[in-house]
């Protein structure tokens, strides 16, 4: 193979070939410069290609095995999905509960990996929909669509969508809300003709809504701005103006997760103002006419960007 002043080297890898001859010193130089570059650029190359595929089939089997099952629910690509702004611009969910779902399904990726509740209020901010009143009550509308099993905890900190889940985000984002769709229908039987025997049957199903006062609701909070003092600092003609400003107070200033409508009601005779036989109906109006709160019962009020806006730069301050 080799005489005394001649050298041939042969090196094969697959259809890598390799092959030198002449002088020994001329070989051997040129050989060892084959090898560094093998060594430093061939190699690695190699062993990237062959580790590939086994590394993501291990990942796969790393996963959460309900977030693999809720990966394969839906095999949309992100382009398929709006923007959080058209979103928003199209006011899409109905309530503040489908609105912290959406944020979990944009969150994870739309289903397709963890997120935590650090994610969902800066989500919140993507949207400019932060309120302290919508990060007061996260904690609670987070419980309620964990026990609606539309995500669940994967560890302490972290949470995944489950296939529920995206199918709910889903038909939101179609225009097809359920909870939109409920309550068209609830209004359409809640308005029969005057004349007729249901008409009657509702109008004293309304008489028999009663509400009590909050025996626990403290209007007058030690270190903190009574609800008197506050509700005096603006000009209020009109009952859903009164509301919102109940509200306000209730979010804002006691920092109340979940206004319902007994709280309202204890304002108003705490401020020693008459309360209207039709503050079911107002507190309605005052959600679906000014747009200035969201909730989806009674039970829940939440305060709306509008609403908030409403307070701070359009309700005419007191002199």
């Amino acid at each position: 193979m080799a005489d005394n002043k001649n050298l041939k080297l042969r090196f094969k890898l697959k259809e890598l070939e390799f092959e030198i001859e002449g002088n020994e010193n001329t070989v051997k130089d040129e050989f060892e410069n084959f090898k560094s570059f093998f060594t430093n650029d061939i190699l690695p190359q190699i062993n990237k290609v062959q580790e590939t595929e086994p590394s993501r089939e291990l990942n796969e089997k790393k996963r959460p095995l309900e977030l693999q099952k809720a990966t394969d629910v839906e095999s949309q690509d992100v382009s398929d999905f709006p923007v959080i702004k058209e979103v928003v611009h199209k006011d899409l969910p109905n309530g503040e509960q489908e609105w912290v779902l959406i944020y979990c399904f944009y969150s994870s990726n739309f289903g397709k990996e963890s997120f935590t509740r650090k994610d969902i209020i800066d989500m919140y901010d993507s949207s400019n929909r932060k309120t302290q009143s919508n990060v007061n009550g996260l904690s609670v509308q987070l419980q309620r669509i964990l026990k609606k099993e539309y995500i669940k905890f994967l560890n302490d900190t972290e949470y995944i969508m489950k296939p529920e889940g995206i199918k709910r985000a889903n038909l939101i984002l179609e225009g097809k809300s359920t909870s939109k769709a409920s309550q068209s229908r609830t209004k359409s039987k809640a308005s029969p003709d005057k004349g007729s025997a249901s008409g009657k049957k509702q109008k004293s199903t309304k008489k028999a809504q009663g509400f009590k006062l909050d025996r626990n609701l403290n209007l007058r909070p030690e270190g903190k701005q009574s609800i008197k003092d506050f509700s005096e600092a603006y000009q209020m003609d009109k009952t859903p103006e009164r509301i919102l400003i109940i509200v306000y107070y209730l979010k804002e200033i006691l920092g109340i997760d979940a206004v319902n409508a007994d709280h309202i009601y204890t304002a108003f005779d705490k401020l020693n103002i008459r309360v209207p036989k039709s503050l079911h109906q107002l507190i309605s109006d005052t959600k679906n006419k000014s747009g200035w709160l969201e909730f989806d019962s009674m039970d829940d009020i939440q305060l709306s960007i509008q609403g908030g806006n409403a307070v701070k730069y359009d309700l005419i301050k007191s002199k």
